[in-house]
């Protein structure tokens, strides 16, 4: 029976995990801002749940005194990790992550020079502690006003109480005692961590839903945003967007034979060129190797390919290329900021596909 329990926690551990990186919505780590960290901290937490439950298991199987290391150290690191997630959201002292190692570290060698029995009640201390400093800190503005934080306050709580009568059945009463067996024992705390797993793991995913990512200057996802916002701009005046897409079928062979540099200073050189050829558009490079830029379509297409052609060539000299590059473009209308994001999102999966048809 306690095997399932455990089994379960696994389950929990898994599927918060899973929807906390779910919920975040685009792929890669070059966002920033308060959503990533907190996808971070507490996707991390999910993963030291999950390391626990599984330490835990093997120490039900027979694993001994380094599988109990293993389960007391990754359980006190999941909960300090959400009170250290919570500090870096309210944009205070960054201290709780190498407060929470520390902790971690300090509980995995404890384990190995203490009895069984005194191990258990000082991470359980540890888990009051860190349980009563996160529901603090989310419970404190700026997060306290957005939803989910009263779910994750009144998650830690509920676990901080029960650990702290846990705590205090097992030093009162003692581990072996009757009252421990029916209230206190691994079982029942097994699945109450179980259901904290999944309150964390809701709340986590309701408050990431209303953060913003930062990303910055110069990363791919800051040009996809800085492009969404300029396609809500000549939204506001225009019933529709255009997009040209340009791109260099050779920059693969560039790269290979000169640099990743030489690569990227070409990319840049055609966004300069194409802001050129277009005034009043906007450049960016959402996806690799492929640039967008968007326009209120004032200037027919062919000419503004040929600008860009012919402005890119001219730079060549300019960055010591002897050659220039063929240019290729498709060019896309679109009538709202998620047709945009699809078309961003296409060339990520499969730069210059055409996944996205025209219109």
């Amino acid at each position: 029976m306690v095997v399932l329990d455990l089994l379960a926690a696994i389950a929990a551990a898994s599927v918060a995990g899973a929807a906390l990186f779910l919920a975040h919505g685009r792929h890669g780590d070059d966002r920033g801002g308060p959503r990533a960290e907190l996808v971070r901290y507490m996707g991390v937490a999910a993963l030291a749940a999950l390391a626990c439950s599984l330490a835990n298991v093997v120490e039900v199987a027979g694993g001994g005194r380094f599988a109990a290391a293993v389960g007391n150290a990754t359980n006190v690191v999941t909960v300090g990790l959400a009170w250290a997630g919570a500090r870096r959201l309210n944009a205070r002292r960054g201290i709780g992550a190498a407060t929470t190692g520390a902790v971690g570290i300090l509980m995995l060698a404890v384990t190995f020079v203490v009895p069984a029995d005194e191990a258990t009640l000082l991470k359980t201390v540890g888990l009051v502690v860190f349980a009563v400093l996160a529901a603090v800190e989310f419970a404190r503005r700026p997060v306290s006003d957005l939803a989910g934080a009263r779910i994750l306050v009144a998650t830690l709580v509920v676990f901080g109480a029960f650990n702290l009568y846990r705590l205090v059945v097992g030093v009162t009463a003692g581990m072996t005692s009757a009252l421990w067996h029916v209230t206190a024992s691994t079982q029942i705390t097994t699945l109450l961590s179980a259901l904290a797993i999944v309150g964390m793991g809701f709340g986590s995913v309701l408050l990431g839903r209303q953060l913003d990512d930062d990303p910055s200057p110069g990363t791919r996802a800051h040009d996809r945003r800085i492009l969404r916002l300029t396609a809500e701009d000549i939204l506001r005046d225009h019933q529709r967007v255009h997009v040209m897409i340009a791109r260099i079928p050779e920059i693969d062979l560039i790269r290979a034979a000169h640099s990743a540099g030489r690569a990227e200073e070409m990319i840049t050189v055609l966004v300069d060129a194409a802001h050129e050829a277009l005034p009043g558009s906007s450049s960016g490079v959402p996806a690799r190797d492929t640039v967008f830029v968007l326009h209120a379509g004032s200037t027919p297409r062919t000419e503004a390919e040929a600008a860009v052609r012919r402005i890119f060539a001219g730079q060549m000299p300019l960055i010591d290329y002897t050659d220039t590059p063929d240019v290729t473009f498709e060019h896309h209308t679109v009538v709202d900021v998620h047709d945009l994001s699809l078309l961003m999102e296409s060339r990520r999966l499969r730069p210059g596909s055409g996944a996205v048809p025209h219109v």
